[in-house]
């Protein structure tokens, strides 16, 4: 079994894609490897813009602010040096994967993180902030940038059994390049007749994007050369479900457009358990932990690693 890459993503905010991440990340990273019989090595990524699972995860376990890292220690300044030996220094070696913020571990856990900054910048004056969202502007829409993050991860592998990406709702060329590489996905949604069109169209935008770069392209022999197979969708889960509210007429409605709009056996897809909406889930979050007393995303992790050790 070698590294698995899983995005965690949804083009609808507030459908709890940070939370997902960080609690997948917590309890993947204490359950068993079924070959090494030691606990799972977890890497996670934030490529989304507003940095929340960055935030808390450095004011958690580095005890310091975000806006306090050094550029070096942040994804943003992967892109950055990348985009810039593109555009004018094609001959550099940049060797990244020994100066970025891998070396951000847990304390005391199982698992690293590389964290995006909505603070880097070059200068020491902050006079020229570049967040994630205002790097991928400076990308452009070829393989040379779509490569950057793959380039970048691909020697860090070894290190890892699992790396999980917490993705923005949003399409730029930071996110495909992430769809692009992954081996899998994970979409979080909550139940509502909007948020279900939401999920379809998520799910057709990742399947055309492998399409129109590894098989329609002019260059897809190149490209699927770098990125491999079609990244597969792992499994959809349900957040913030409400105790006193009746879903069934939501879920059957959820059902028939999955099945009427994408020709998807739904059954091989919906993960049977529920995240539901505590607001000790919630607290537990924003301090950089899981809950002590719900167990619903513990169930829900070991559902997924189930599936991937089919």
């Amino acid at each position: 079994m070698g590294t698995k890459v899983i995005f965690i993503g949804n083009y609808k905010g507030g459908v709890g894609k940070t939370t997902s991440t960080l609690n997948f990340a917590e309890y993947f990273s204490t359950a068993l490897h079924p070959k090494r019989k030691k606990a799972n090595r977890v890497l996670v990524l934030d490529i989304d813009p507003q940095s929340s699972l960055s935030e808390i995860l450095v004011k958690k376990h580095c005890k310091t602010d975000l806006s306090d890292l050094e550029p070096y220690e942040t994804l943003n300044y992967v892109f950055d040096l990348s985009i810039a030996k593109i555009q004018r220094y094609s001959t550099l070696d940049l060797n990244l994967s020994k100066t970025a913020g891998v070396n951000l571990i847990k304390d005391g856990g199982n698992f690293d993180f590389i964290p995006s900054s909505l603070f880097y910048c070059r200068d020491a004056e902050g006079q020229n902030v570049l967040g994630l969202d205002t790097l991928a502007l400076m990308m452009e829409d070829d393989l040379q940038y779509l490569t950057i993050l793959r380039n970048f991860l691909e020697p860090l592998k070894t290190g890892y059994d699992y790396i999980l990406i917490d993705c923005p709702p949003s399409n730029n060329l930071i996110t495909r390049s992430a769809f692009l590489m992954s081996d899998f996905y994970l979409v979080p949604t909550v139940l509502d007749g909007l948020s279900t069109n939401g999920v379809v169209h998520y799910i057709e935008t990742v399947e055309n994007t492998y399409s129109h770069y590894c098989q329609d392209s002019e260059d897809a022999f190149l490209a699927k050369h770098f990125f491999g197979a079609r990244p597969q969708l792992l499994g959809l889960f349900f957040n913030l479900i409400r105790g006193r509210v009746n879903y069934e007429d939501a879920l059957d409605e959820f059902e028939r457009i999955f099945r009427s709009k994408l020709q998807m056996n739904i059954d091989d897809f919906l993960l049977d358990s529920r995240i539901n909406n505590y607001i000790d889930i919630a607290r537990s979050t924003q301090a950089g932990t899981t809950s002590i007393s719900k167990d619903d995303f513990r169930y829900l992790a070991q559902e997924i690693l189930d599936r991937l050790e089919r």
